[in-house]
């Protein structure tokens, strides 16, 4: 069953050289959670195992899937849902009212030509679900 009520989630995020949100299922699943990617709309969701409580996907049109959630301060936003991606990460205005802080360990991001991606820090954002 998908969300009825607005759960609040804390989401950690590098912020870097990079255009848009994304979130890395490899992260979304050490956290405990199921991520599926379905032919019908309604396959594609994450799912936390514990609760049963599920987030939807939605097809982007370009093979990417996306997250809708609100910040706090009421904006309505969306993070791409990255199965390639190693971290989680997101450009340096996003979520800006949420500060930057030092990383727990700097890392080194490349694009997928190859190329260094600058790291600045870390943010955590603290977002709702719309469902």
């Amino acid at each position: 069953t998908c969300l009825r009520r607005r759960k609040k989630m804390a989401l950690a995020f590098q912020v870097a050289d990079v255009k848009k949100p994304l979130i890395s299922v490899r992260r979304i699943v050490e956290k405990g959670n199921l991520v599926s990617f379905g032919p019908k709309p309604e396959d594609n969701f994450i799912e936390n195992r514990t609760s049963g409580d599920r987030i939807a996907l939605k097809p982007n049109g370009k093979c990417s899937y996306l997250m809708a959630v609100v910040f706090e301060s009421g904006l309505a936003t969306e993070i791409t849902v990255d199965s390639g991606a190693e971290e989680n990460v997101c450009p340096w205005e996003w979520g800006e009212e949420f500060g930057l802080y030092e990383p727990r360990t700097w890392m080194k991001f490349r694009n997928a030509s190859g190329g260094l991606i600058d790291h600045w820090g870390e943010r955590e954002v603290v977002v709702t679900s719309p469902f």
